[in-house]
């Protein structure tokens, strides 16, 4: 059975559109990003406590203000306008039932972007909602992916057999997961990376070539809480 992936919520749409640019375009997946160095820390020091997070969601406004832009990567990423395609999934029971609790899993407000790096390329999305809706959304979209080893995304009619993987990722936020999905798509076999990390009424998402996402999350994150 194929469940249709309508207007999908924190991530699916960045992912599933990081999955279609990647089949296309790149063989192989990208190499690691480079390691944090020995002074890096991903808390802050036990003498200035965080303030706390706000639990009332953020404007949309507010969220475009906070999502990466070309200034903070560089001159060689170029922005690339969001993508809605309908795409269905199959393989899966838990992914299907997951499609058709979207419509109720919405945060109330959410922005993103993507960017390509030459054939490669990533995508934010800030989701912004109550703490406890968007710590329930995280751990079922968290389980789904854990249930699903393997499944397949089909968009319009071409289908993409995925395998997937639970990743490491670093300790941000109150809640954090990741995943890496493999493929073979028209371009050859490709990798993608996919995060998420909730920090109050914060919901981050990133999705695609895994050294791109590993390079710039610690920025996107601080970026995406400061305020």
């Amino acid at each position: 059975m194929h469940r249709r992936l309508t207007a999908p919520p924190w991530g699916l749409s960045i992912l599933v559109g990081a999955l279609l640019a990647t089949s296309g375009c790149t063989t192989g997946s990208v190499g690691a990003a480079p390691a944090a160095g020995p002074g890096e820390r991903t808390a802050a020091p036990a003498d200035k406590p965080a303030a706390p997070a706000p639990t009332k969601p953020a404007r949309v406004a507010e969220l475009r203000r906070l999502l990466l832009t070309t200034d903070d990567l560089g001159g060689d990423y170029t922005a690339q306008p969001s993508k809605d395609d309908d795409e269905a999934v199959s393989g899966c029971p838990a992914m299907e039932r997951l499609a058709t609790r979207m419509p109720g899993l919405q945060p109330v407000n959410q922005a993103e972007v993507q960017f390509m790096y030459g054939s490669s390329g990533f995508g934010e999305e800030l989701d912004s909602d109550s703490p406890a809706k968007l710590s329930a959304t995280l751990r079922e979209m968290r389980d789904a992916f854990r249930a699903c080893p393997s499944y397949t995304v089909t968009s319009g009619t071409t289908p993409l057999p995925i395998t997937l993987a639970e990743a490491v990722v670093p300790e941000l936020g109150d809640e954090r997961y990741a995943f890496t999905l493999k493929f073979v798509g028209p371009g050859g076999a490709s990798e993608v990376k996919q995060i998420a990390v909730r920090k109050g009424n914060i919901l981050l998402h990133m999705s695609g070539s895994p050294g791109l996402v590993d390079k710039h999350l610690k920025k996107a994150y601080e970026k995406a809480t400061a305020g």
